[in-house]
């Protein structure tokens, strides 16, 4: 048990990385595919979202190293932290609150892509472009100026759900895997 707790920093990385992926499976299947408006356990699989990214978001810090200068690592400390609780305090609420949180993630993963050259594949790093991008206008302009997409626009939404899913959880978990 103690062993679970006080885990390294790589299998950490490798536990958030691999929870972030099935909760985000799950939560596809279950309203993507399923069409389900509150399926059954949704608030334990947005709590476990919240954990699991700012798992994620944390393992960062050990795997950029001397990347980064030292108050960009000691601010995904508060990155992750600001998504937790963000996360936690609107597990109840119905609506669109999480929109300018969403737009801190999508500006911090346009930021991952400038720094994490050399430690996480390109192909991963894109997705944090790309997604990191779209997502930021489209949640800006809909936190911001209440600009909501039109409904011909919404596949949209799987792209930046696809860049997210690629960029913050597979790529940092195949970086870890490949480090020693």
């Amino acid at each position: 048990m103690k062993s679970f707790f006080a885990s390294t920093d790589k299998e950490n990385a490798q536990q958030a990385g691999y929870l972030f992926l099935i909760v985000n499976i799950l939560g596809f299947v279950t309203t993507g595919l399923m069409g389900m408006e509150s399926p059954p356990g949704e608030l334990l699989v947005n709590f476990l979202w919240g954990l699991s990214l700012a798992g994620v978001i944390l393992s960062i810090k050990p795997l950029l190293g001397d990347n980064v200068p030292e108050n960009w690592r000691e601010g995904t400390t508060f990155f992750a932290t600001a998504i937790f609780t963000a996360n936690t305090l609107l597990l109840g609420s119905d609506g669109n609150e999480f929109a300018p949180f969403f737009f801190f993630i999508c500006l911090n993963m346009i930021a991952l892509f400038a720094v994490s050259e050399g430690v996480i594949g390109n192909i991963y790093r894109y997705s944090l472009l790309v997604g990191g991008a779209i997502g930021m206008a489209v949640s800006g302009a809909g936190a911001f100026f209440g600009y909501e997409l039109p409904e011909a626009l919404m596949p949209l939404g799987l792209v930046i759900w696809l860049a997210f899913i690629l960029g913050l959880g597979v790529g940092p978990l195949l970086a870890w895997r490949d480090r020693e």
